[in-house]
């Protein structure tokens, strides 16, 4: 593969309302998309936005990696691949946003110069329904059950609540006021974002026995917790925080502490590798959950792609869009009754950035 061009642009997007869990409160998102041009004319376009708070990087140290690697890709003939990272940068670690966008980037402008680039180079095969979570801010209990409602109506089966609220009893009280107004069917999911030990994790989750969690993501904030959670939990639990590296990722997926494990490709950084973790997930029998970080439609295009790889029918983590306000683009793959509509031959999608 070869590169004529490669440009960048800054952008900005608002949220509607702040977004607030135990961890973090996000009112805007601020990032760089990239267009990566052929010599045929053929444009790759990829999206980097970290995730503060959860991102080791910041907004600075990503323009730095991504004008470093226009100098790379500017000069010569490269294979997309894992091993292209370390002929790249074999002293210096590319940050995880920086890399995810550049290898959606990359990524889609190879499946435009080869047919086949996907489903034969690679072997995916992909489904064409991937069903979503609504997930709902931390806000008092009048607020949630009206969110619960609409999303229930809208078609989701999946909700995810996040909780950690300073007074266990509050979150207690909406999880009950949730379970009672809607089908049993409806499967509901508590996200904690670290905000408990593991001595109030293990007492806390006894009191959440009764309501038929599918599963409890992050109770307390560091591996070593949930890994022995895990093992004395009668509801299961489901990792996020700790899977920001993805030798982490495979460490978790190999030795199956975990059946559920969510991934946000923009923190981790490597679609490439994670192509491969769905993979082999697969054979260990975890379930990965392609979750966003608050991308716009550009970034979740991608993680679409990536969820629509795995085999398993639980709900991923993509209905964040109608918390962003003002996106510059259109979605391409809208959510409708709780699931989006694959279609692989139209991914990549076209997206007008104007470079």
């Amino acid at each position: 593969m070869t590169i004529k061009e490669i440009k960048y642009k800054p952008f900005k997007v608002g949220f509607k309302k702040p977004f607030i869990s135990s961890s973090h409160k996000i009112i805007e998102r601020n990032g760089f998309h990239l267009v990566i041009t052929d010599h045929q004319g053929n444009k790759g376009i990829g999206e980097v936005l970290p995730l503060p708070g959860l991102s080791k990087e910041n907004i600075v140290q990503t323009e730095e990696d991504i004008n470093y690697l226009i100098k790379f890709f500017s000069v010569g003939e490269f294979e997309l691949s894992n091993k292209l990272w370390n002929e790249i940068s074999p002293d210096r670690m590319i940050t995880p946003s920086v890399r995810f966008g550049f290898e959606q980037a990359l990524f889609s402008l190879a499946i435009k110069q080869k047919d086949g680039f996907a489903t034969k180079t690679h072997n995916l095969a992909n489904k064409s329904v991937v069903e979503v979570n609504a997930v709902i801010t931390l806000d008092n209990g009048d607020e949630v059950l009206n969110r619960v409602h609409t999303d229930v109506n809208s078609g989701y089966k999946t909700i995810k609540l996040k909780i950690g609220r300073d007074n266990f009893t509050d979150d207690i009280r909406i999880i009950e006021l949730v379970r009672e107004n809607i089908p049993e069917e409806i499967n509901l999911r508590l996200d904690v974002n670290g905000a408990w030990d593991i001595d109030t994790a293990y007492n806390h989750i006894q009191q959440l026995f009764p309501f038929n969690i599918q599963f409890i993501e992050d109770p307390c904030s560091n591996a070593d917790c949930m890994t022995k959670l895990s093992k004395v939990s009668p509801i299961p639990i489901a990792l996020d925080f700790p899977t920001t590296a993805m030798d982490d990722l495979e460490m978790y997926i190999v030795n199956r502490i975990f059946n559920y494990i969510v991934i946000k490709p923009m923190i981790t950084g490597s679609v490439l590798n994670l192509i491969e973790m769905i993979k082999l997930a697969e054979t260990k029998n975890v379930n990965l959950i392609i979750s966003s970080a608050f991308e716009t439609a550009v970034g979740r295009s991608m993680l679409v792609f990536l969820a629509s790889l795995t085999k398993h029918n639980y709900a991923h983590g993509l209905a964040t869009s109608e918390y962003l306000q003002n996106e510059t683009v259109n979605d391409p793959f809208p959510i409708c009754n709780g699931e989006i509509k694959f279609d692989y031959k139209l991914f990549p999608p076209k997206f007008e950035i104007g470079l």
